[in-house]
């Protein structure tokens, strides 16, 4: 995905890998953090997160939605040459949140 990576983006996942020492990152959180559930907070909701994780793969493109406005001041003639920020490049992942809606910690909206 360099084609169209921010140069924003690799900025940060230049200074992850320099901090954390690995490349086991997706330029936003290390490998050993991309978990569904808090890792450094202990509570009874995360533990119930952490109940519920099911494993799995760690996102290893990056996924952002259309910008525009929001990220004009990071933008550079590289990125809008390769349109970094007109199209998601993948999936959007949201366990967190819907694992905390399927256990009742977020209500529905129907509810007053």
């Amino acid at each position: 995905m360099e084609y169209n990576t921010p140069e924003a983006l690799t900025l940060m996942s230049n200074m992850l890998t320099k901090q954390g020492g690995s490349v086991e990152h997706d330029s936003q959180v290390s490998l050993c953090d991309a978990v569904g559930y808090p890792k450094y907070l202990t509570n009874k909701n995360g533990e119930v997160m952490k109940g519920c994780d099911m494993g799995g793969s760690v996102v290893c493109t990056h996924h952002w939605a259309p910008l525009k406005e929001e990220v004009k001041y990071v933008t550079t003639e590289k990125d809008y040459e390769s349109n970094s920020f007109e199209f998601p490049t993948d999936t959007f992942v949201h366990p967190m949140v819907e694992c905390n809606y399927r256990f009742g910690f977020f209500g529905s909206r129907s509810k007053k």
